[in-house]
């Protein structure tokens, strides 16, 4: 397991790929080999194998947003 994560900067753009979707409405994404779970806050629903544009909104703690809107996901590792 690798104890390093990308430091990203406000505004910059990240490309996930949603690997699993919870119940709870959390999923699981791929950014770059790592496995990243994430709170989905938006109201679309997102399925396996879809890729998802984000942008990085706040750094401590990450939060993004969906690239084409304004709703954000968080992020807690």
């Amino acid at each position: 397991m690798k104890f390093y994560f990308p430091q990203f900067r406000l505004g910059d753009r990240v490309e996930v790929k949603v690997v699993e979707v919870q119940r709870d409405g959390s999923m699981v994404v791929e950014f770059q080999g790592d496995l990243i779970r994430v709170q989905n806050r938006t109201q679309q629903f997102f399925q396996a194998e879809q890729s998802i544009a984000l942008v990085v909104t706040a750094i401590r703690p990450y939060a993004f947003r969906l690239a084409e809107a304004k709703d954000r996901f968080d992020i807690s590792i």
